[in-house]
């Protein structure tokens, strides 16, 4: 399996981002995928899988306001967004689907200095996200303004003691998270959500 990048929608793998996206139905381009990294998972040159990666430097996050506000106050220039995680079914298994394109993401996202992901989930997602790897945030559920679906907020950090599709990768890189700390500063600040200001140019890196 093979794992392409892009970054924005300019490029054309864009489209096919979008037709995994869409899978039926119709799908729109949000404003964040302007500035975002998108993932595209191909088993023998068909379209399988997609992701897409918000970076917290590079623009507002995907429902910001509702996540926890240390994350963006302390760990802005570390902290990423995943959503519209998209696997279909083919001749690989969707568990070794994902897997391969989570860990293809992380591996990306780790040599930007990435250290920290944030994700909003319908709650009956949870079970889902925290096989990942992803803890969830009590306090922090919200009905998402979109989709008008019942929410989670879940937290990943990079931290080796704590079992992921990732937990290898992680041992080897500098500047480790303490993910269970991480929730608890999150839960013990869960009234003092909000916007952090970005700077006004989007800083992004040239297409991989």
């Amino acid at each position: 399996m093979d794992v392409l990048h892009c970054l924005g929608t300019t490029d054309p793998l864009f489209d096919l981002i979008q037709e995994i996206r869409r899978d039926g139905s119709e799908q729109t381009v949000y404003r964040y995928d302007e500035y975002s990294h998108h993932y595209l998972l191909k088993w023998q040159g068909q379209p399988l899988g997609a992701l897409t990666v918000q970076a917290a430097a590079n623009g507002r996050l995907d429902c910001e306001d509702h996540y926890p506000a240390v994350l963006l106050e302390q760990h802005c220039q570390e902290l990423i967004a995943t959503c519209k995680l998209r696997i279909r079914r083919g001749p690989s298994t969707p568990i070794q689907a994902l897997r391969t394109l989570v860990r293809r993401a992380w591996e990306d996202q780790l040599s930007m200095g990435k250290r920290v992901s944030v994700v909003n989930a319908d709650v009956r997602m949870q079970a889902f996200y925290r096989r990942i790897g992803f803890s969830y945030l009590p306090g922090f559920d919200f009905v998402h303004p979109e989709l008008c679906t019942q929410s989670n907020v879940l937290l990943m950090a990079v931290d080796p003691s704590q079992r992921s599709y990732c937990q290898d990768l992680f041992a080897g890189v500098d500047k480790q998270m303490n993910q269970l700390s991480l929730v608890e500063r999150c839960c013990g600040s869960f009234a003092q959500t909000g916007v952090v200001s970005k700077a006004s140019s989007l800083r992004l890196a040239a297409v991989a």
